[in-house]
């Protein structure tokens, strides 16, 4: 989501995404609610935290539009800022979601509510870099550039399939969800880190998430992924999380589980840890920027 927002503009976001036709729900029966435990407020340099990861027990996060472009190395219990670093020959245009494997970290530049952006931008950082560079140095990156081979037309803002704000590494390729306005399903399109600089990527699932997709993850251990989102409601909107299997080198989505979120607001970022997720809320009219914990298998 657009973010570094005033209060005028995400009042506007808000009426939007409440004055639009409210979505069946994705699954039947009973929705499962898990409560987010607040571990911290977050500083105000991180208010608006939308990417998330967490490597060698050292959680990193970064700001979505308008701020430098810039890496945040938190404290894992207090949230507070330990260390400031900026990405080299990098631009904040809408940093939205990060994803990470033993090597690289990887910063999407994605965000995309008018729908009529083309070319999305990955900024990748070895992790050797991060954790050798001293506090408000800068660190190398490397660029790769992609675009969606099956972007549709946009009807303007918020009125389109084209959005994107959540990925993870999965076997060596990086997932890329789409965040879809419209029907509120999300595509999942596989990109190479380690191919040419600039690819056209297709589409390889569509799946039926029943909202906006905001963050991905994905625990090699688990095989699983989470994603995070809302609905899209026309008197409210909720957060939820669905935890997919990946099997055959796709989401399985016959076992795939939906939980709703409890409290309400803007979260936007996600990561597994061992005893479930670690999840950051930027701060909106919808309540102050945390950092939370959810309890999951």
């Amino acid at each position: 989501m657009q973010a570094r927002m005033r209060v005028g503009s995400l009042a506007a976001l808000l009426s939007v995404v409440l004055l639009t036709s409210c979505a069946s729900h994705p699954v039947a029966g009973p929705i499962d609610s898990l409560t987010v435990e607040r571990r911290a407020v977050l500083p105000l340099e991180v208010i608006e935290s939308s990417g998330l990861s967490q490597h060698q027990g050292q959680l990193w996060t970064h700001n979505d539009s308008g701020d430098k472009p810039q890496l945040y190395r938190l404290d894992l219990m207090s949230g507070e800022v330990l260390s400031t670093l900026r990405v080299r020959d990098a631009l904040n245009f809408d940093w939205e979601e990060m994803a990470y494997d033993a090597d690289w970290l990887h910063v999407l530049d994605c965000g995309n509510n008018l729908g009529r952006r083309e070319w999305m931008q990955i900024y990748s950082i070895r992790w050797q870099s991060l954790l050798q560079a001293s506090a408000g140095n800068e660190v190398p990156s490397r660029l790769l550039e992609f675009r969606f081979a099956d972007a549709g037309k946009s009807a303007g803002a918020y009125a389109h399939n084209n959005d994107c704000e959540a990925a993870a590494v999965v076997n060596g390729k990086v997932w890329v969800f789409s965040k879809n306005w419209q029907d509120q399903h999300t595509r999942v399109y596989q990109v190479d880190p380690a191919g040419v600089s600039r690819q056209v990527v297709e589409p390889v699932g569509r799946y039926p998430v029943g909202g906006l997709i905001t963050a991905a993850d994905y625990d090699p251990r688990r095989q699983r992924l989470v994603l995070l989102g809302y609905t899209k409601g026309r008197i409210s909107s909720r957060a939820f999380v669905w935890t997919v299997p990946v099997k055959d080198n796709l989401p399985d989505w016959e076992g795939a589980q939906y939980h709703s979120l409890t409290p309400a607001g803007q979260w936007e970022a996600v990561v597994w840890t061992q005893d479930g997720l670690l999840l950051t809320r930027e701060s909106s009219l919808l309540g102050q920027a945390w950092l939370g914990t959810v309890s999951l298998p």
